[in-house]
């Protein structure tokens, strides 16, 4: 469900000037990558006919050249000394508002999420001079528009210990797991396992290695337990893509209900009503 959370990414890209070594459908895919800071909920979707408005589509303009740079050091190499803007990067796209887009998005200008990105690389002469339009789209059509960067799952790991570890013994079993993992009493040296920080084990199962700790442990994984990992790539907080997917699927659920309820009226009409006889 989180490759349907819907996002929003550049989709059309108009180019009036590349001169640059970087021809434009290359180009055109990297800036598509670029991930934007901006709220999904403030935009409609637009359909394939339908006309850019300031309510479903944000324009982005580039307008970048190198040059040398006079006051450069004498016998630099550096490029980022030698020429000015000799890099083209995910800052130099600058946000021009329409319609009533200044006053929805006065908190927070579209712009990229993260400003470094490097997209091309130029030399004194060259130019890029370009128009974008960014627009409301979900993962499953274009990976551009997945809200996540990576997305994983693991199981929660189980330790038990089934006999005490000896005190001279502790130190070692507990480095045995990751930190935090295993606790050590200061004053009796009894050892047991951090309820809550379990979950930091990377199940390395290093103890078992040491015949001193033979049957001493029982490493497992709970079955229905799972902890999930959702780096987030776009303007939601990662905490925020789960609760987005769920509503996704909600509303799935909502129009299969309503199709099924539909059904079933129909059928049901349908045998209330006289049968129809072929002739004889």
């Amino acid at each position: 469900m989180i490759a349907e959370v819907p996002t929003i990414a550049i989709e059309q890209v108009f180019v009036w000037n590349n001169n640059s070594v970087i021809v434009d459908e290359i180009l055109a895919h990297r800036l598509g990558l670029v991930p934007l800071n901006v709220d999904p909920t403030l935009m409609t979707m637009k359909g394939p006919e339908d006309p850019p408005t300031d309510q479903n589509t944000i324009v982005f303009h580039i307008d970048i050249t190198c040059e040398r740079n006079p006051k450069a050091p004498k016998g630099s190499t550096n490029p980022a000394e030698l020429y000015i803007n000799h890099e083209l990067l995910s800052s130099h796209l600058k946000w021009t508002p329409a319609g009533e887009q200044e006053e929805v998005f006065a908190g927070k200008p579209p712009a990229p999420t993260n400003p470094n990105i490097v997209l091309a690389k130029l030399r004194p002469g060259q130019q890029i001079n370009m128009e974008l339009h960014a627009v409301k789209g979900v993962g499953k059509d274009h990976a551009k528009f997945s809200p996540v960067a990576t997305a994983s799952y693991r199981l929660l790991p189980q330790i038990k210990i089934k006999k005490p570890i000896p005190p001279n013994l502790a130190e070692k079993f507990q480095k045995c797991f990751s930190p935090g993992v295993i606790n050590i009493d200061p004053r009796t040296r009894e050892v047991s396992v951090d309820e809550h920080n379990v979950r930091n084990d990377s199940v390395s199962r290093e103890v078992l290695r040491h015949p001193e700790f033979q049957d001493c442990v029982e490493l497992s994984r709970v079955r229905d337990y799972f902890l999930f990992n959702v780096e987030s790539e776009s303007a939601y907080p990662p905490e925020r893509l789960l609760p987005e997917a769920i509503r996704v699927m909600r509303d799935k659920l909502a129009v299969i209900r309503e199709a099924a309820e539909a059904l079933r009226e129909k059928t049901s009409s349908a045998a209330d009503g006289d049968v129809p006889m072929a002739d004889s």
